[in-house]
């Protein structure tokens, strides 16, 4: 049997019983928070253009924002993966660095109405989707390959949802494995950083389209090559691909277990300097006009990235730069879940802040990565200095969300999008959904919260 074979017989095989109660527990805290990114994201520039796309895709001009004609089944997961993703407050998976609930629920969230599922296989269904993205992630070296310029979550992100499709589709595990093969081929993982309203939106929901669209086909008969993985794929993309890492102990323990939940709008290479920084500040060793410089350490591999001492030009500018977000722990900490940004912050006191922000690269601090992504962050200081290290920040499998934890992060993220009592019915039918709730009470509480209500 192939990789590929293997990975769909899991996929279709795959029940939410399957699963023990924790880790159902988890998958329906994961899609409550990945629900929360989306209404919020339905409210930025990139909304807007998902919005205009399905117009020019005569989808109906509402649609995206859930208001008139709904769109296919694979318009409406690219619309909602762009949506979704966009906000950089949905969660990532550390040992693959990919971010699977932006693919995932939107994908199944578009299909489950045409595919007549209930609660259970549209969970199962996350289930599979969770498994396989994060699993080819890890098994092509995501958090090593991202800096040569390969997106993990792009690469993975058509291999995920086709998953999910398939399973929602109840497909056979030969199907899922000819849908899961088709979907290998319709990504690069390359899709290139630019300012302002970025295709890297685009190129995301694509994959998420191209996996419905390759487990539809598979439905139909079209088939697709289940030995790609086996060491064709590797050699034609030049990747390395770790075949054991993609199917040993599928589901023991489930992928989802290990996925982060963010606490902040920010990459995640950033999430650790956060922590310490507001864990020092917090502590009121120092108040943030007396800092003379601080010293953030984190592991080689992403020191780099989150270097950005210059002001950021827009909106989501700034999410990777430890100096900005740093900044905005100092003066405006209720930003850091503030995924709109709308004002630019100029004045003196906050810039200087920045330029006093220094990043270092410490291979002390790569021993357990990709497993953590930490930071060590010194503040000196007239009187002195101190130091905070963080390796699991709020979210992360070692100090992992609550509902309440979530719910709060909800009601900061939505103000003024959505009621409390909205988000709060949200966060309950999400929590008892399979157990109680049903796919059309979701569907009704998504409505209530200003997202769309059917995906039939």
């Amino acid at each position: 049997m192939t990789l590929i074979e293997e990975l769909g017989e899991f996929a279709a095989g795959l029940r939410l019983g399957d699963a023990p109660p924790a880790a159902a527990a988890t998958l329906r805290l994961h899609l409550f928070d990945t629900l929360t990114a989306g209404l919020i994201g339905m409210t930025t520039p990139e909304a807007q253009a998902a919005r205009a796309l399905l117009t020019d895709l005569g989808a109906g001009e509402r649609a995206a924002s859930g208001e008139g004609a709904r769109p296919s089944a694979p318009l409406a997961a690219l619309a909602g993966c762009i949506v979704t993703r966009c906000t950089e407050i949905d969660d990532i998976d550390l040992l693959s660095c990919t971010t699977p609930g932006a693919v995932v629920v939107p994908t199944a969230l578009a299909l489950a109405g045409q595919a007549g599922a209930d609660a259970d296989t549209f969970l199962a269904a996350l289930l599979a989707g969770y498994e396989a993205l994060t699993r080819f992630g890890q098994a092509a070296d995501g958090p090593t390959i991202l800096y040569r310029g390969i997106w993990p979550t792009y690469l993975a992100g058509a291999l995920g949802a086709a998953a999910t499709a398939a399973r929602l589709l109840a497909l056979s595990g030969q199907a899922t494995a000819h849908a899961l093969a088709a979907a290998v081929t319709l990504s690069s993982g390359t899709s290139g950083r630019v300012r302002g309203l970025s295709s890297r939106w685009l190129t995301l929901g694509c994959a998420a389209q191209n996996g419905i669209l390759a487990a539809l086909g598979a439905r139909h008969g079209l088939r697709g090559d289940s030995s790609l993985l086996d060491g064709a794929w590797s050699a034609t993309t030049g990747i390395a691909l770790d075949g054991a890492a993609l199917t040993r102990g599928l589901g023991r323990p489930f992928a989802i277990e290990r996925v982060s939940i963010k606490p902040y709008c920010a990459a995640k290479q950033v999430t650790s300097s956060i922590a310490a920084f507001v864990a020092l500040l917090d502590e009121r060793v120092v108040e943030p006009t007396a800092v003379e410089q601080v010293i953030v350490a984190v592991p080689p591999a992403y020191a780099r990235m989150i270097d950005q001492p210059a002001p950021p030009p827009e909106r989501l500018g700034g999410i990777a730069s430890a100096q900005h977000q740093l900044a905005l722990a100092a003066y405006y900490r209720d930003e850091l879940l503030d995924v709109r940004r709308p004002e630019q912050h100029r004045e003196p006191a906050f810039r200087a802040l920045m330029e006093r922000v220094q990043v270092v690269a410490d291979p002390r601090l790569a021993s357990d990565y990709p497993r953590t992504w930490p930071a060590r962050v010194t503040v000196r200081f007239a009187g002195g200095e101190a130091t905070r290290e963080v390796r699991h920040t709020a979210g992360d499998p070692g100090h992992p969300f609550t509902w309440d934890d979530a719910l709060a992060k909800a009601r900061r993220v939505l103000r003024g999008v959505a009621t409390p009592a909205a988000v709060d019915r949200l966060a309950t039918t999400c929590r008892e959904l399979g157990a109680g709730a049903a796919l059309s009470d979701l569907r009704a509480a998504l409505a209530a919260a200003g997202g769309p209500g059917d995906d039939r």
